[in-house]
């Protein structure tokens, strides 16, 4: 499969969060390995996690944003159990993941929506 490029941009803009005007930008063009892998929306439960990538062989960008509106946070976690994240409504993420991962999300309370993405990265 062809290779193709991902361009994520991240921004930050703050008066008052530090003692001087906080403006920065960062954009990086990353290599994937095709066209995206998964681009979805799901409904996360609080009664068991939700299995976005089970654990493969390849490593992969993830991004997921919870776009719930019931004010609830969600918690990004490995197979294993292990919380890396949580995120509240309105809040991401964009993380580059190791190899031999799986990826599952879980609502603290009830059920919230998210969105997400995940692409696996290409060679140089």
């Amino acid at each position: 499969m062809a290779q193709s490029t991902l361009t994520p941009t991240l921004t930050l803009n703050s008066l008052g969060a530090t003692s001087d005007t906080l403006n920065m930008s960062v954009t990086d063009a990353l290599l994937i390995s095709g066209n995206i892998a998964e681009f979805s929306r799901v409904k996360v439960l609080h009664t068991a996690p939700t299995v976005l990538q089970p654990a493969s062989t390849g490593t992969f960008y993830l991004y997921v944003k919870n776009i719930g509106t019931n004010s609830r946070v969600v918690d990004i976690q490995i197979a294993d159990d292990s919380v890396f994240a949580s995120l509240a409504v309105g809040e991401f993420c964009f993380i580059p993941m190791k190899a031999n991962v799986g990826i599952e999300l879980l609502a603290l309370v009830g059920t919230e929506e998210v969105e997400y993405g995940y692409w696996e990265k290409g060679s140089a």
